[in-house]
């Protein structure tokens, strides 16, 4: 993310975090995360090691509701997707883990969050407890639907196989309990589902990968076509590996006028998203990519009335 990239996040961070804490008071009224969350808001960080600071405290929050949890986990996010490079950035997993559970009784909610850990699983090639804690929450995405719970043995039993630094005396025995209660639960535990049936083939497919080996910059494009355009433009890109993207269209004060705001983990290789351009504005405006890696590239359109 280049200088104007980290002065843009800095100031909505700074001007968005107040406002959410004010609408969900009620939700942080509890006497800890009160006295927790006023010490984190009585002054911003002067540069960007301290703002990774300040975002890995909200991991010390206890969601008591959902507000809560969801605030939590989205600023947590942003901390991984930011500062993955902090060789402790793995301790905030367990945090994440519980406000996933909490934040809502949808049972979907799970399959967006392994979307996302699969996308930054490799942010962080110099500490393996990072790969290892990301991991183990990913094994925790398994709890409902097709691969329920089984879903979860089979993670667990391909770090046991295959990533013997993220395997102890304990794992054996959690891994045994797990194992019964499943079998208590009418679930087969001897035949596991296969990783590429979980959306983690990739895992198979190549070793893992290491700083050397892990492309520099996984956004290698960005362009639109036709500019000018009327109607509609294509927006296409090329991603070196999986990465959680998020694509927007802005006018020349920096309101959004196209997109939803959701990022979507997206394999890598070219892709493809058609605008249709009916609906902006007909003056200049600014297409914007940024990756979960804090790779950001913009794009300036023309939108106009002529064929």
């Amino acid at each position: 993310m280049g200088f104007q990239g980290l002065i843009r996040f800095k100031k909505t961070l700074w001007i968005v975090l107040p406002i959410l804490l004010s609408l969900h008071s009620d939700s942080l009224s509890s006497p800890t995360n009160t006295k927790f969350i006023a010490s984190l808001s009585e002054k911003a960080p002067s540069d960007w090691p301290d703002t990774c600071k300040w975002l890995k405290q909200w991991a010390g929050i206890h969601p008591t509701d959902e507000m809560t949890a969801k605030l939590q986990y989205d600023t947590l996010r942003m901390y991984i997707e930011r500062c993955a490079f902090d060789n402790f950035s793995y301790s905030v997993f367990g945090s994440m883990n519980g406000a996933v559970q909490f934040m809502s009784a949808d049972t979907n909610r799970f399959l967006p969050y392994r979307d996302w850990l699969i996308s930054v699983l490799y942010l962080n090639m110099n500490q393996p407890l990072y790969f290892c804690e990301c991991m183990n929450s990913i094994s925790t995405t398994f709890q409902f639907g097709k691969n329920a719970y089984l879903g979860h043995l089979a993670v667990k039993n391909y770090m046991r196989a295959h990533h013997p630094e993220c395997w102890g005396s304990g794992d054996d025995k959690e891994y045994a309990n797990d194992s019964v209660y499943d079998v208590q639960a009418g679930y087969d535990v001897n035949h596991l589902p296969p990783l590429d049936s979980l959306g983690l083939g990739f895992l198979l497919k190549a070793s893992t990968p290491s700083p050397t080996t892990v492309e520099g910059n996984y956004l290698v494009s960005f362009t639109s076509s036709p500019n000018p355009f009327k109607n509609e433009t294509h927006l296409r890109f090329h991603l070196n590996r999986m990465a959680y993207t998020t694509i927007g269209i802005y006018d020349v004060l920096g309101h959004q006028v196209w997109g939803d705001g959701n990022g979507r983990s997206l394999e890598a290789g070219d892709h493809e998203v058609i605008v249709d351009g009916t609906l902006l504005p007909e003056e200049a405006l600014y297409a914007r990519i940024e990756t979960g890696f804090g790779e950001v590239r913009t794009i300036r359109l023309i939108r106009t009335s002529e064929p």
